[in-house]
């Protein structure tokens, strides 16, 4: 069955088109191409395809040389016959390239490219499930078209195939009108939307719908997510990141969730939006539909075509909002139709809205005309050919071999013979393959025609009426001819399908009259048009052959007639297998019924005869309902299915739901791993680029250490140590994170604090209001990075976290808003980190860096650096600044984007990453040590240019496609330099410079104001010289007493730790003391701690001593006892 893919229904694939750069590849077989007319239509293409499978090689190579010129002129290469070949699908595009076996090497010679185009060039896709394993699709280009019929090894891979390019193809589509450079894009809050009764709608409409929005707030109606029933679940769309699947009405899940709401509010119709909700969208105005995107989900909200639209109205006394009504489907099939209510800025911007949407509208309604009557026109010959297919499609061959015999009555002479001469010359083998090389003769018939076919116009209808009734008249004859032969000759129905007679005999296969019909089925058939039976067609289910009864008709001749796969529609593609059908004729080949299996008997065969089926049951039915049975058998009738009982039904509600909520929890789970996946794969893509210094593994551990301290923003590390790995690399995957490492100790660091911003407010806030600076904001979304894969899709998730970045500055810095160039140093922080980081991070380089005053409106600052710049070039280059300025090369020809983008916008990433490296790290004099670095080393070639174009051209071309190693040798040359000094000057110097230029009177003449000039000159250069002599006096002086103050610091430590160390061993001695003490005391020895040095008491005379000695060593010699008195130890004197 072949398979329209314009009714394919959207299935999950488990291969996505997650980026554009990300490609699906499918190894095929490439059965054959054939080039066709731009007008082939979806009726024509399973002949194509038929063509296309029946053609030998040589054929089909000499019909292509003949037709090519017939597609527009463009030759194409007819690839050979069962050619391996390698489908590549993207986002971007599809390829097709011819490859060689397994293993082979890539060769040029053998792995050409078929073809590449844009997806949504791939149409018209069609798909044989008697074949399930080919599938045949149409290309289209500008001057060419060419249909291609590929096979897979695998058939269950052909609907996934199908299902990719046809979603590719949509996303393509819709990406070319999104991103097409002619739209018009503003900013919007989306207010909701409201049923309205009627298409057109009166003036007050949108100020009813404001009252109503407020009347539900305060009500509190729409604060919340309704309740009332189970949210729908949507399949995404991963074809495109930024965008996911949108329903039957083109609106994304949560604005649809909203129509599932309570009863009252249903009946009212009125669905605000909830205020704690970012409600910002960019309304963005194609050319031929509306899309609302939302910066903050990424995706597209609401789109909606022209066609859909009917009213766009302005509010009366809300000037600042707008809407417009559409119409939309409900569940039951029917249309109403909803009002959505946007505000914006200002009244001026409502303006420019409407005006754009009235231009929109006439543009797409002329272009549609002019498309339409260009295209082609009643008496077109494809149009023609068309309306032939169309009245084919569904017949039975014998009755498409008829109708065709009646279409060549039409034809002259000359043209008939032509097409009989061809179908004669390949000996066609039954009716089908005979009907195919009819409609092959006439495609190219009608192909030539169409080549020299003027269009007729409305005032034409009088010749083309003459043309027609010459036509008629002189094909009359033949018709009449031909109805005749076939009433008057019912013999020809007994030829054999092997001959090859004359063209107009019918099929012999069915030799059974319309009148043998059911009556039943002739009553069900009238209510709709039969489908195609064209390449390979078996009759469709109400033909003649579908009964058990004329299956057994057919000749031996007839199942080798029809042992080639009969071809059959389909409308919705799945992964089950293609077909299974209850149409039991369809699927069997004629003579091959599972009827013929059983031996009837005569009684059977009446009965089989006489009964008509069942209305509204098919064929599946009636086979389950009549089942015939054998001789030796009676008749088994099914048995009735058994009621369940409530315990197996109650068993099967619990099942079913242990069920749901199992896959419930299975879709949470795939939800989460693929937004992990999706933010790898963004990560990967940030981090796609070229890295000038290698990071080291040991500085690597070096950085990791650092980062993975514990408190680590109140920690003040070591500066050489960090100016030593920042010079050695920082590794990329963990650039953003010392990013904000750097930041962190530049603030420990600073002793004066800067001055915050007046706003307050969190990023999250900022994102909810809306801008007035969104014009220049959007405009330059497409310049910034236009080659890289994160920013270069239109309104793409890098394009609209970068709008919601710069937006959020521009509402929190109102004096400086948004200026050129500082998308790109947005641009930069958010490919290393996330929008919230990267907003702290450009808050930190504005306003803690400084970098905000060179934005500033009036510039000042930027002349200031220009100033410097120049300075520099003269105390360091004096050679090269004499040449630029004997060329009259100013730094602000070349230089003014070096400071306002950080080198962002000219140089390679890698080398950009280095600079805000050494940025984060020093300041805002890293540019000017870069700017002179790079000069200076190419000072040799720039002085080799004579010319203002050469060198500008030189310095804005050649200087960024610098080598790895010259990128390298100028970061290493920036860590080693120091201009701080030279800039405070030069900066001093200017003001002094503007000053006096102020200060100058107006009488004096040219040669006066340049003496005084001159002495000025000369006076201030004194003064500077003094000034710097006194300031490197005092920055001296400052360096020595905070040296002084340090060693001091460490000085006091030391003693500090004396101190404590004597005061430890005072307390050891102590009890030492009166441990010994203690022992003494064990001993019978009594000796009182008073009479101890330790208490500092006057020590006894030695008469008092001796004395005392005596009497006591007369006791001790009287209780005759020898004994020796131990003297106690002598204690320190310290102690």
């Amino acid at each position: 069955m072949w398979l329209r893919a314009t009714e394919v229904s959207w299935t999950c694939l488990s291969h996505t088109l997650k980026h554009k750069e990300e490609e699906i590849r499918y190894r095929l077989t490439l059965i054959g191409s054939l080039p066709v007319h731009h007008l082939t239509t979806m009726a024509m293409l399973p002949w194509v395809v038929a063509e296309i499978g029946r053609s030998q090689p040589g054929e089909r190579e000499l019909g292509a040389g003949s037709r090519s010129g017939g597609s527009g002129g463009k030759q194409l290469d007819v690839p050979a016959r069962n050619q391996p070949v390698s489908l590549c699908v993207s986002a971007s595009r599809v390829q097709c390239v011819c490859i060689g076996a397994e293993g082979v090497a890539w060769d040029p010679l053998s792995h050409t490219v078929l073809f590449e185009c844009r997806p949504h060039r791939v149409t018209k896709l069609i798909h044989n499930s008697q074949e399930p394993s080919s599938f045949g699709c149409l290309v289209r280009d500008t001057h060419h078209c060419a249909c291609y019929v590929f096979q897979c090894r695998d058939c269950t891979k052909v609907p996934e195939i199908i299902s990719t390019l046809r979603q590719a193809g949509k996303s393509s589509a819709r990406n070319d009108d999104i991103t097409n450079t002619t739209n018009k894009k503003f900013e919007v809050l989306f207010c909701g939307r409201v049923s309205v009764a009627h298409k057109n709608a009166p003036p007050a409409l949108i100020d009813e719908c404001i009252e109503k929005f407020g009347q539900s707030h305060v009500s509190g109606v729409g604060e919340s997510p309704p309740t009332g029933k189970r949210p729908i679940l949507f399949k995404r769309d991963p074809s495109f990141p930024c965008l996911q699947a949108l329903d039957e009405n083109g609106l994304s899940p949560e604005i649809s969730n909203a129509k599932t709401g309570d009863t009252n509010t249903h009946t009212s119709g009125v669905q605000p939006t909830s205020l704690q909700e970012n409600r910002t969208m960019l309304f963005t105005v194609g050319r031929s539909q509306i899309f609302l995107v939302s910066p903050d989900t990424k995706k597209v909200a609401i789109e909606k075509s022209f066609r859909e639209i009917s009213f766009c109205s302005q509010g009366i006394r809300h000037v600042d909002h707008f809407g417009f009504i559409c119409r939309e489907t409900v569940e039951g099939g029917s249309c109403h139709f909803v009002c959505y209510v946007f505000q914006c800025t200002d009244e001026s911007l409502v303006d420019e809205i409407m005006l754009t949407l009235k231009q929109a509208f006439s543009v797409a309604a002329l272009q549609q005309s002019a498309k339409t009557q260009s295209q082609q026109c009643d008496s077109c010959p494809m149009q023609q050919l068309h309306r032939l297919c169309e009245r084919i499609e569904g017949l039975h061959p014998c009755k498409t071999k008829l109708e065709l015999q009646r279409h060549l009555a039409t034809l002259d002479n000359q043209e008939q013979a032509s097409v009989f001469e061809n179908t004669m010359r390949a000996r066609p083998k039954n009716d089908q393959e005979e009907n195919e090389l009819v409609m092959a003769s006439l495609r190219n018939l009608y192909e030539e025609r169409q080549r020299s076919h003027q269009h007729t116009q409305p005032g034409d209808s009088k010749r083309v009426m003459q043309a027609h009734t010459h036509r008629c008249t002189h094909t009359l004859t033949h018709i009449i001819v031909s109805d005749l032969s076939l009433c008057l000759f019912p013999h020809h129905l007994c030829r054999c399908h092997n001959s090859t007679g004359d063209l107009k005999r019918l099929d012999t296969s069915p030799s059974v009259s319309s009148s043998s019909l059911s009556p039943s089925r002739d009553t069900q058939q009238q209510g709709f048009r039969r489908r195609a039976s064209t390449f390979s067609h078996p009759p469709t289910p109400s033909s003649s052959d579908s009964s058990p009864a004329l299956i057994f008709t057919h000749t031996p001749q007839d199942a080798a007639a029809t042992t080639k796969p009969k071809l059959v529609r389909h409308y919705s593609v799945s992964t089950d297998t293609p077909h299974q059908s209850n149409d039991v004729a369809a699927l069997t080949p004629i003579g091959e019924s599972p009827l013929r299996s059983h031996r009837h008997s005569w009684r059977q065969q009446i009965f089989l005869r006489v009964a008509t089926p069942q209305k509204n049951s098919d064929s599946s039915g009636e086979n389950k309902c009549l089942i015939p049975v054998c001789e030796t058998g009676p008749l088994v009738l099914p048995e009735e299915r058994k009621r369940k009982s409530k315990e197996e039904l109650r068993e099967l509600w619990r099942k079913a739901i242990l069920q749901q909520i199992l896959l419930l929890r299975m879709e949470k789970e795939n939800q989460k791993l693929q937004a992990s996946e999706s933010n790898l794969q963004n990560r990967r893509l940030k981090l796609d680029y070229e890295e000038i210094t290698p990071c080291l593994k040991e500085v690597t551990l070096v950085w990791e250490k650092m980062l993975g301290t514990p408190g680590r923003a109140k920690i003040k590390f070591d500066t050489e140590t960090i100016h030593a790995a920042v010079a050695q690399g920082v590794p990329r995957h963990h650039r953003g994170e010392i990013w904000k490492f750097l930041s962190e100790q530049y603030l420990l660091r600073q002793t004066v604090p800067s001055r915050p911003p007046a706003n307050h407010a969190p990023y999250k806030e900022l994102l909810k209001q809306l801008t007035s600076q969104q014009h220049a904001i959007l405009i330059d979304l497409g310049r910034t990075f236009p080659t890289h894969p994160y920013f270069q899709a239109q309104l793409g998730a890098g394009q609209l976290s970068l709008y919601n970045l710069l937006k959020a500055y521009s509402l929190l810095d109102p004096e400086v808003g948004y200026c050129q160039g500082l998308s790109f140093i947005a641009g930069v922080l958010l490919l290393h980190m996330g929008e919230e980081d990267a907003f702290n991070m450009l808050k930190f380089l504005m306003y803690d860096m400084g970098l905000r005053k060179q934005y500033r409106p009036d510039m000042i600052i930027l002349q200031i650096q220009m100033y410097q710049l120049s300075r520099l070039l003269h105390d360091y280059h004096r050679d090269l600044y004499s040449h630029l300025e004997q060329q009259e090369i100013g730094p602000s020809l070349y230089a003014t984007p070096w400071f306002l983008t950080a080198f962002a916008s000219h140089f390679p990433l890698g080398f950009v990453a280095r600079v805000f490296d050494m940025l984060f790290l020093q300041g805002a004099e890293v540019i000017f040590k870069v700017a002179l670095s790079l000069l200076g080393s190419h000072k040799p070639l720039i002085l080799q240019h004579d010319s203002l174009e050469s060198i500008v051209d030189f310095i804005k071309t050649t200087l960024p496609n610098l080598g790895l190693v010259q990128m390298e040798k100028t970061i290493n040359q920036v860590c080693e330099m120091d201009v701080s000094k030279q800039l405070q000057a030069y900066e001093v110097e200017y003001h002094v410079l503007q000053d006096e230029l102020l200060d100058t009177p107006t009488t004096l003449n040219q040669s006066q104001r340049a003496a005084q000039l001159e002495r000025t000159n000369q006076s201030l250069r004194q003064q500077n010289l003094d000034l710097l002599e006194e300031l490197q006096v005092s920055h001296a002086r400052v360096c020595s007493l905070e040296s002084q103050v340090e060693v001091l610091v460490q000085s006091e430590g030391r003693l500090r730790e004396q101190a404590s160390a004597l005061e430890e061993e005072k307390r050891q001695l102590q009890s030492t003391v009166t441990h010994l003490h203690d022992i003494l005391t064990s001993l019978g020895i009594h000796i009182s701690l008073d009479a101890h040095p330790l208490t500092h008491t006057p020590p006894p005379d030695r008469h008092t001593v001796t004395a005392a000695a005596k009497v006591e060593g007369k006791e001790v010699a009287g209780n005759g006892t020898a004994a020796t008195v131990p003297h106690p130890p002598a204690c320190p004197e310290d102690s």
